[in-house]
């Protein structure tokens, strides 16, 4: 209630000076610090902003997993695969008396994005891991996985993440049936592979979860490219306790066959799962962006899954204490989204953060976790305005501390998350969005200009 009070006299002050407000020159070149103004409405402080690659980002604690490819036609190429674990139920699994394989499936729910075209049809390959995922190594987006080349299983889908599925039931000692099911994908595995590592495996390679693991390695899920059709697009799974191996075989028991189902749950709390992400920007204005930092374009990007990031410099703050002591009411950085780049959606949020002088990253104060000085996460905006086709951000408190020399102005970013997105999480790289959106530069005379609004008032 104590941040809704102060947002609201903010807001009162600040249509008061509004309607009577001057629109100064641009902060560093011509502000006239003999002027006697009560209040003041500034948007045309110089705002710089580049394109930067994001940093790497360990994959093994996410809560959901990006699979398959994008080719987008500004951004360019971005490819996903993951390498799982499974995890037996029962210790000391057993497949019963002469068992005989009727199928087996790979079952992966969906988590809460796609991105990309979702009428492409998208191959998905599985292989077995050549060798174990290891509980104590920190896997990065970067990272490759070792993995045999013989593919055990493949579908061709369009994701679906709304549509429910009818599946096949086994209930033992009586009738199959067919349910309803949540949105999954359903790749079945080859014979071969399920025979000679499961129904026919040696009983001791499920005594333990450990001797378990080490015995059938686990799997990798990859997308082929060639064998799709489409732009594509990065289908988000979750991989936490819904996804599973599911095999169906026939068990005789005196003089009963019956079909009996046995699941091994993919549960990256328990047994580890990683993914590999990386993005290909040959031949696109991204590159050119990269490949030149100093210079100044007339938009930016920002790019989920390790992607891209845009970094906002404010090089002549300081001149606003030419005018003063001041203190500033409110002070909003208005980030607009490119007309003609949403063809697909624009990243649905985005967060700001800073450096600090150890280059480590910050939350800005208006977005930090001191409850005396830090906003709801609608309060401080980054949430995509539909309508308006843009972002908002209040830095109030950033800008005044800087100001007022209680922290310093080092390199600030804003960069796409999902949107159950934290703060506790911290300002870290995100790997579970895979959203995109190009944004309007700091750059003068542009169409969508980066603008810092800044409402203030001079202390006598």
């Amino acid at each position: 209630m104590k941040l809704y009070k102060l947002d609201l006299l903010t807001l009162l002050i600040s249509l008061f000076i509004f309607s009577g407000c001057q629109n100064t020159d641009s902060i560093g070149l011509d502000v006239d610090p003999t002027t006697d103004i009560a209040g003041t409405f500034i948007d045309t402080v110089t705002v710089r902003s580049t394109t930067v690659r994001e940093d790497s980002i360990v994959t093994n604690v996410l809560s959901q997993y990006p699979l398959g490819y994008f080719n987008d036609p500004i951004l360019g190429k971005t490819s996903a695969n993951i390498a799982l674990s499974l995890t037996m139920v029962n210790s000391a699994t057993t497949f019963g008396t002469a068992p005989a394989l009727d199928s087996a499936v790979l079952v992966l729910h969906y988590g809460d994005e796609f991105y990309g075209d979702s009428t492409s049809k998208i191959q998905i390959e599985v292989r077995q891991l050549a060798e174990p995922l290891n509980k104590s190594k920190s896997y990065y987006n970067q990272t490759g996985f070792n993995v045999n080349s013989a593919v055990i299983g493949n579908q061709l889908v369009t994701i679906r993440r709304k549509d429910s599925v009818k599946v096949k039931e086994i209930i033992t000692g009586k009738p199959d049936v067919v349910k309803t099911r949540a949105p999954q994908i359903r790749i079945p595995l080859n014979a071969s592979f399920i025979n000679n590592n499961f129904i026919k495996a040696a009983a001791t390679n499920f005594s333990t979860q450990p001797l378990f693991m080490k015995f059938i390695k686990g799997l990798h899920l990859k997308v082929n490219e060639a064998q799709s059709s489409g732009a594509g697009g990065i289908a988000f799974l979750n991989l936490a306790d819904s996804s599973r191996l599911d095999i169906y075989y026939k068990s005789t028991t005196g003089t009963t066959i019956d079909t009996v189902k046995v699941s091994f749950p993919i549960l990256n709390a328990s047994e580890p799962v990683a993914a590999q992400f990386t993005h290909d920007y040959t031949g696109t204005n991204v590159q050119a962006q990269l490949n030149n930092p100093n210079t100044q374009y007339d938009f930016t990007y920002v790019q989920g899954l390790a992607g891209l990031r845009t970094k906002i410099k404010f090089p002549h703050l300081n001149k606003l204490k030419e005018l003063g002591n001041i203190t500033i009411n409110k002070a909003e950085l208005i980030v607009s989204v490119v007309g003609g780049t949403d063809n697909y959606k624009p990243s649905p949020r985005l967060i700001m953060y800073t450096t600090d002088i150890a280059s480590q990253r910050q939350f800005i104060p208006d977005f930090g976790t001191n409850p005396g000085i830090a906003l709801p996460d609608l309060d401080f905006g980054g949430f995509y305005d539909v309508k308006n086709k843009r972002y908002k951000f209040v830095v109030t408190t950033f800008l005044q501390d800087i100001l007022k020399g209680k922290s310093k102005q080092y390199d600030t970013f804003i960069a796409p998350v999902s949107i159950p997105y934290t703060r506790q999480s911290g300002p870290v790289p995100s790997g579970t969005t895979a959203s995109r959106s190009v944004l309007g530069s700091g750059k003068s005379g542009v169409t969508y200009k980066m603008k810092l609004n800044i409402f203030y008032s001079r202390i006598n």
